[in-house]
């Protein structure tokens, strides 16, 4: 009888990929307290149904299309997947920026200058892996290639900060042997009460529950090129999203709902995460030009009135304070 994996060995590094696409490099990277990294590693198999068959059955399968996908969840002790999901990041005295970059640029410049003839966005390796006592007795998958489709933040009052990062790869390769050795981050991670938001010049102080999703539309094309693999993904439409769980307050209602929701202005907004001890962990996401696209409002017969509201579109940038001594750098270039 074999040995059963424990999920005490289990182990999720990231390594960048700096020369070419879907070919990592470098030493392994701590993502954060990975709590859950689910990979969908579909064969699409094809049915072969044909006349002459003289059976009611399926014949035969072809292998189809093979897409691999998946979600890694993680709590996060800096911003750097999250960063690299708005687009361009920039490093300088320790400040790392992240803002928007449309398709007329460079969207992810390898080192070596190679590989990215078809404009691919920022793209990394995750390392996933089972250990057992014995030799060759690991159980490690490894996608290259991987390129963040959505990635969603969460604060939740009494709760760790959690993220969870869609992502599909290029390729899966399986292996026994050695896995890639990481370091865990000396930071705490990020904690809801770290957690601020501020709307239209309001502080909604009595927030319980902010998601901000990030969604850059990516898709994998299959092209007819002699592999079953997705070509170099490229990025669709944008959409970001700030969803709110608040006691209804009177410093903010009528505010939101009168001239935001209902009157249609745009507003900005800030969502502030500050661990900041030492100079070294503290991250601000400005959002401007959005609108609150719903706005829920119920009376109930109990306790306090709630409300729940969505601001959609809007400009997103984030500067990220955190010691790269620590941390390292966002960048593989």
């Amino acid at each position: 009888m074999g040995t059963r994996y424990i999920s005490d060995q289990n182990k999720v590094v990231m390594l960048y990929e700096s020369g070419t696409y879907a070919a990592s490099t470098g030493a392994g990277r701590w993502l954060g307290e990975v709590t859950d990294n689910s990979i969908d590693d579909a064969e699409n198999y094809i049915e072969d149904r044909f006349l002459g068959d003289a059976s009611r059955s399926v014949a035969r399968h072809e292998r189809g299309p093979n897409d691999v996908t998946g979600t890694v969840t993680y709590n996060p002790v800096d911003m750097n997947l999250i960063a690299h999901s708005i687009g361009s990041v920039s490093e300088a005295a320790g400040v790392h920026k992240a803002v928007e970059i449309g398709t007329s640029v460079n969207q992810n410049p390898f080192t070596s200058g190679t590989g990215n003839d078809l404009n691919t966005p920022y793209s990394f390796t995750l390392e996933d892996s089972k250990q057992a006592a014995g030799t060759g007795a690991n159980f490690i998958r490894t996608v290259n290639g991987c390129v963040l489709n959505s990635v969603t933040l969460t604060a939740t009052q009494g709760e760790k900060v959690a993220v969870d990062a869609e992502w599909m790869g290029q390729g899966l390769t399986f292996s026994s042997g050695t896995t890639t050795a990481v370091t865990v981050a000396s930071q705490r991670p990020y904690l809801w009460s770290d957690c601020s938001l501020t709307v239209a010049g309001s502080s909604i102080a009595t927030a319980k529950d902010v998601s901000l999703s990030i969604d850059q539309g990516a898709k994998g094309p299959h092209y007819l090129n002699g592999s079953r693999a997705i070509g170099e993904p490229f990025l669709g439409n944008r959409t970001y999203e700030l969803s709110t769980t608040a006691d209804l307050s009177t410093d903010f209602a009528k505010m939101l709902y009168s001239q935001y929701y209902k009157g249609g202005s745009e507003l900005n907004y800030v969502f502030d995460m500050d661990a900041d001890t030492t100079g070294s962990q503290h991250a601000t996401f400005t959002v401007s030009g959005a609108r609150i696209t719903s706005m829920d409002l119920p009376s109930t017969d109990e306790g306090i009135n709630e409300t729940t509201f969505v601001i959609s579109a809007g400009s997103l940038s984030m500067a990220d304070w955190t010691n790269p001594l620590v941390i390292g750098s966002y960048n593989p270039f």
